[in-house]
Formats: C-alpha cells, sequence, structure tokens
C-alpha cells in the first residue's frame, strides 16, 4: 500500500511539473508575442503614418497610371536611340482623374512628342529628368478642361 502511494505521489509530482512547465512555456511565449505587438505599434506604425502625412503634404490623392509602356526615338542624329518609359499621373481631384482617364490617348500622345525632342544628354543629367517632368505637367494641364496635374512619377525610365 505505502508503495502504491508512493507511486502516486510521484505521478502526481511528475504531472504537476509537466504543467508548470507548459505554464513557464505559454508564459515566456505570451509575453514575446506582447513584446512583439508593442514593438509593432511603436516603431512599425509611426513610420507608416509618417509615410501617410508626407504624402498627403504633397497633395499625393488621385494616381491614374498611363497603362502600357511608350516606346519613342529619340532626337538622335544616327537615329538608334530610344526609350521605354511608363508614367503615373497624379492629379487634384476625382474630376481631374477622371477627365485623364478619357483623354488616354491624347495624353500619351503628348508625352510621346515631349520625348522625341529630347537627346540622349538631356534623359541622362538630373536636371533634364526634373524639366521633362515639368513639361509633361504642364503640357497635360494645359490640355485639360479643368483640373490639373499635380506630379508625374516615373514608373519606368530605360533607354539606349
Amino acid at each position: 500500500m505505502a508503495e502504491e502511494n508512493g507511486k502516486k505521489e510521484k505521478s502526481k509530482f511528475k504531472f504537476n511539473q509537466l504543467f508548470t512547465t507548459i505554464i513557464v512555456v505559454l508564459a515566456v511565449f505570451f509575453a514575446a508575442v506582447f513584446a512583439a505587438t508593442i514593438f509593432f505599434i511603436k516603431v512599425v506604425l509611426p513610420q507608416r503614418s509618417e509615410y501617410m502625412m508626407l504624402s498627403e503634404a504633397n497633395q499625393v490623392k488621385y494616381m491614374v497610371p498611363l497603362g502600357e509602356d511608350l516606346v519613342v526615338n529619340l532626337a538622335d542624329p544616327s537615329g538608334r536611340r530610344f526609350i521605354r518609359v511608363n508614367l503615373t499621373l497624379v492629379t487634384d481631384t476625382e474630376e481631374t482623374q477622371a477627365e485623364i482617364l478619357r483623354r488616354k490617348p491624347q495624353i500619351r500622345d503628348v508625352v510621346i512628342k515631349i520625348f522625341r525632342t529630347k537627346t540622349v544628354d538631356k534623359i541622362r543629367e538630373e536636371e533634364g529628368i526634373l524639366n521633362i517632368r515639368n513639361e509633361i505637367i504642364t503640357a497635360i494641364t494645359d490640355m485639360l478642361p479643368f483640373g490639373q496635374v499635380i506630379d508625374v512619377f516615373f514608373t519606368e525610365f530605360v533607354y539606349q
């Protein structure tokens, strides 16, 4: 009988030890999850909100991708230079966005005309790209009956 009580006590001791181990492992797991959540809230989320505020400050509201890549021959004497470009336009209102979608063929034509007058030397320079960007913004805004293009993002820009 004493032997049976000893076995029961040993099995209870092993059960209590196993139960305690499981409780400790779960506590460590939940502490790690809690720490990761706090880190995410304190570090990662503020960075995203700063990006959103920066975007709002730059008035990035309505974006219209032009769609397919434009492949344009450049103004090069040899005639062997070309550029492949894809643009996304940033507009001021939703109505301007809809107008740009309606006039997409005209806008693509304007962009092609602008790039056909450029040489590789102008495209290589950072200042040249900024001038092209401003020229595109001005030409498209002048074409629209209302609204304006705020910015142009080059989503692809390859020249050869």
